[in-house]
């Protein structure tokens, strides 16, 4: 996806999360946050350079997918780094530059929490909730800043 893509679902799951209840909605509150996340490190991450902006979808990295000339019609690709899926992996925690280290540690923490809290065993407490919301605002903050630092204030150009 290009940064733009990534921004505006980002933004429509900003405002659909924020519908839901933390603690009755917890589920699918976490699972918007995660994916809402991931979606502000690919656009950071294309941003910065450190990953490549374009209209394919991650299928398998190094396997994407991606339209054809054909509208409909789509064909795997072996290509670099594009959109990321999870960041909880060597390869893909190797991509990050410093500048969004903090943000990777809120996601890798997000990631972490996921089967513990949604196929486990883990109470969902206010801690947790505090947890989950506290990552988030982290990834947006750092990575927020690091699109529109590079993107001059206006991201959705698409980057590299």
């Amino acid at each position: 996806m290009l940064v733009s893509e990534h921004l505006e679902k980002l933004a429509r799951l900003v405002e659909m999360r924020a519908r839901l209840d933390p603690a009755e909605d917890y589920e699918l509150w976490y699972f918007s946050g995660l994916t809402l996340c991931v979606n502000a490190m690919n656009a950071a991450l294309h941003a910065l350079g450190a990953t490549t902006a374009e209209r394919c979808f991650a299928h398998n990295v190094p396997v994407y997918i991606r339209e054809t000339e054909t509208p409909g019609v789509f064909e795997p690709v072996i290509r670099p780094f594009g959109d990321i899926e999870h960041i909880d992996g060597p390869e893909t925690e190797a991509l990050v530059p410093p500048e969004l280290d903090e943000a990777k540690r809120a996601l890798i923490w997000m990631e972490n929490i996921r089967d513990p809290s949604v196929r486990g065993e883990l109470e969902i407490t206010d801690a947790v909730i505090e947890g989950v919301k506290s990552a988030c605002e982290t990834c947006l903050r750092v990575t927020r800043a690091c699109v529109e630092r590079t993107e001059g204030g206006h991201a959705g150009s698409g980057a590299k």
